[in-house]
């Protein structure tokens, strides 16, 4: 007798197109929505790249207004100062390159200047807050990195400085129109930043596929994703022009943001954003420090469902195996194995502790207590 298959409802953008060379389609896919277009790019990216001509060419005849994002994630002052730059342009559509916090700045930007009101008025979690009322401008994103999958969710992660935390808008209304995403974008990343957004996004496809949000759809995406997410992360260090690594490394970002849209994530990005909401802390390094205590916390309820995602890979016990390959990763990019080195004080673990609880650590397959979360906070700083 078969089991029964869970209800589950599925969103993503309008439209994906993968692959080396799929950038050629940027002309088609951007003018099919309109002509006045706001590009949204980090500060130096376009130029220090030399995809800058490329683009250009592929938007001749397009009124452009670009802006630049500052480096971090998006806050809500950052993104105050972009609206007043942008809003006068009055873009049809919005094209968004570059990593995370440049995607997300674009997608909460098809928001902001279409439904007027401060940036805290769709913060989800903040006093007074209401949802995003309807559609919002049509934005394109192309990720140059292989990381947070933020392409395609639909939500913007934004830092609320006066706040202390981060908290996101999140709606329908703000998937993409259409998303690029060509490997061969992420080849001249930094081997540290190549190996902190591939982390994050091993870390989504592992807490969305034990979420207890999950569901076979994610489930059935994420195993053909994480072992060559997994294999990739291992090789990229030896070989970072190669083209096949760049393209199974996207392609995990890809289905992790696909992943965690539709089936939620777990403590370790729990953790990461309450960190990060208070201390300068990178986010994907954060969640790879994070995910092997949180595995080791969730070892029980976890173990079945990791023994089928890591099967051919860790053998015994795979909870153990996983949490010693996180910790490997992290020493082959050189990256350090806790946030010790960040002098976050200890004082402040109670207050991270209380902050954790949000919408990622809801989806986490067991209730952590507070204790539980001082503990691991403890072990980490």
């Amino acid at each position: 007798m078969l089991p029964p298959v869970v209800p589950f409802s599925i969103e993503t953008p309008r439209s994906i197109h993968f692959g080396v060379d799929s950038i050629q389609k940027l002309r088609e896919v951007v003018m099919g929505f309109g002509h006045r277009v706001l590009l949204v790019s980090g500060t130096r990216w376009l130029e220090g790249s030399g995809w800058g001509q490329r683009l250009a060419a592929a938007l001749e005849g397009c009124a452009v207004a670009r802006v630049g994002c500052p480096a971090g994630e998006p806050t809500t002052l950052s993104l105050s100062r972009v609206m007043e730059r942008a809003g006068a342009f009055d873009p049809e559509v919005i094209l968004g390159i570059g990593g995370g916090s440049v995607i997300d700045t674009a997608k909460a930007l098809s928001a902001l200047l279409r439904h007027a009101g401060p940036v805290e008025r769709f913060l989800e979690g903040v006093e007074g807050a209401v949802p995003i009322p309807g559609a919002c401008i049509p934005w394109v994103g192309i990720p140059t990195t292989a990381g947070t999958g933020a392409e395609v969710t639909k939500n913007a992660v934004v830092r609320a400085e006066s706040l202390g935390v981060k908290r996101s808008m999140r709606s329908v209304h703000l998937l993409a129109a259409a998303v690029i995403v060509d490997p061969q974008l992420t080849v001249s990343l930094p081997l540290a930043i190549t190996g902190t957004s591939g982390l994050d996004a091993l870390t989504q496809l592992v807490e969305a596929y034990v979420s207890r949000r999950s569901n076979p759809y994610v489930r059935a995406l994420v195993r053909g994703a994480f072992g060559p997410l997994r294999e990739a992360l291992a090789a990229l260090p030896g070989s970072p022009g190669n083209l096949a690594l760049r393209s199974a490394a996207s392609y995990g970002a890809l289905v992790s943001g696909v992943a965690l849209a539709n089936a939620g994530l777990g403590a370790a990005h729990g953790f990461a954003a309450a960190v990060g909401g208070l201390f300068d802390v990178p986010h994907g390094l954060a969640c790879a420090v994070f995910l092997p205590h949180v595995l080791e916390a969730n070892a029980e309820v976890i173990r079945g469902a990791l023994g089928e995602l890591a099967a051919g890979y860790g053998g015994g016990d795979p909870v153990g195996w996983l949490a010693a390959e996180v910790r490997g990763l992290l020493r082959v990019y050189g990256l350090p194995p806790d946030l010790r080195g960040f002098a976050i004080p200890r004082e402040a673990i109670p207050e991270l502790a209380d902050k954790s609880s949000g919408s990622s650590m809801k989806g986490n397959p067991r209730d952590l207590t507070r204790e539980e979360r001082i503990g691991i906070l403890s072990r980490v700083m």
